[in-house]
């Protein structure tokens, strides 16, 4: 999905939930799914200038969450996952608390970051696929 405004976003996050619901995830990974969709769609419109996309996908018993953007890139990309973390200063109104890719981090089983030869960031998130348990009566 090309995402290059907030509302962009919000939608990509519903379909992320959608997707997640329809390979068997639960409803709770599905709500996870949802929030690492929006933070990574959520970094391309606030960091990224020209937006980017959002894919998911799954392979092997894993989802894939990709999101690939047009920005500059990032000197260490693994600054991603910080956080804010002790020491640094809140953020000013109208900036984002800088939890983004720490959230991403907690929410999956693996993400990797980096930067996109010729251009732009690539985050690639995964998450075990563990299908719900549905009891037919």
């Amino acid at each position: 999905m090309e995402v290059q405004l907030k509302s962009d976003a919000a939608v990509a996050a519903a379909l992320g939930r959608r997707f997640a619901r329809q390979v068997g995830l639960t409803a709770p990974a599905s709500a996870e799914v949802a929030v690492v969709v929006s933070e990574l769609a959520t970094n391309l419109v606030r960091h990224a200038g020209a937006g980017g996309t959002v894919e998911l996908w799954c392979e092997a018993g894993w989802l894939f969450i990709r999101s690939r953007d047009r920005g500059p890139g990032m000197t260490d990309p693994a600054r991603l996952f910080m956080g804010r973390g002790e020491g640094r200063p809140g953020p000013l109104p109208g900036e984002s608390l800088g939890e983004g890719g720490a959230a991403v981090m907690r929410l999956t089983d693996g993400v990797h970051v980096s930067n996109r030869e010729g251009g732009g960031l690539e985050v690639v998130a995964r998450k075990r696929v563990i299908l719900e348990n549905r009891r037919h009566r």
